[in-house]
């Protein structure tokens, strides 16, 4: 069964059907005109567990807010510092609980210290080259966390390290900076 066209339908089948076909084309992201190859980042795939932890450890929404909280410290563009005093943050807030709960947001907070934080590969090669994240050098808060540093992939190159107070294009040699070992050496 046909329908009735109206007069403007009928307008616009004629001018879509005489339309030139539009031919699209991808264009590459480019920087100083090279390609710029998108690697996808380790943090999205591998999401520390010890985040879901953190946020059933206390009874209201402390922890939840936590564990909210708890990602940007492990980005790679936060200070060398950020995940450690993040950490102490953990156990400073379990002190308002239980012996129970207090005893396991510190374990907790000791396994985010150890967690691997996020760093960029060097793109000025190709392949781009894999880094390190630099060490924190103060002395943590809490005793508990004395003597604990973040985790590093097992894939990057050890002589290189991201210094996120350099930026991202600077690459760090093990040590250039006092920083690029645990605890000054």
């Amino acid at each position: 069964m046909l329908t009735k066209i109206t007069g403007f339908g009928c307008l616009a089948l004629v001018l879509l059907s005489s339309a030139d076909q539009v031919v699209g084309r991808a264009r590459w992201l480019e920087h100083q005109n090279r390609a710029v190859h998108l690697y996808p980042r380790r943090f999205g795939q591998e999401r520390p567990a010890v985040l879901d932890l953190l946020a059933q450890a206390c009874p209201s929404q402390i922890c939840g807010t936590l564990a909210g909280a708890a990602i940007t410290p492990l980005l790679a563009a936060q200070p060398e510092c950020s995940q450690q005093d993040f950490a102490d943050s953990i156990i400073d807030a379990s002190r308002q609980f239980d012996e129970a709960t207090q005893a396991n947001m510190i374990a907790i907070a000791q396994e985010y210290r150890q967690a691997e934080k996020n760093t960029p590969p060097d793109f000025s090669s190709n392949p781009p080259r894999l880094r390190n994240s630099v060490f924190c050098q103060k002395a943590p808060s809490n005793a508990e966390l004395e003597g604990l540093v973040q985790a590093q992939d097992p894939a990057n190159d050890p002589e290189l390290f991201f210094d996120p107070a350099l930026g991202a294009q600077v690459t760090v040699l093990r040590g250039s900076q006092v920083n690029t070992a645990p605890f000054a050496g």
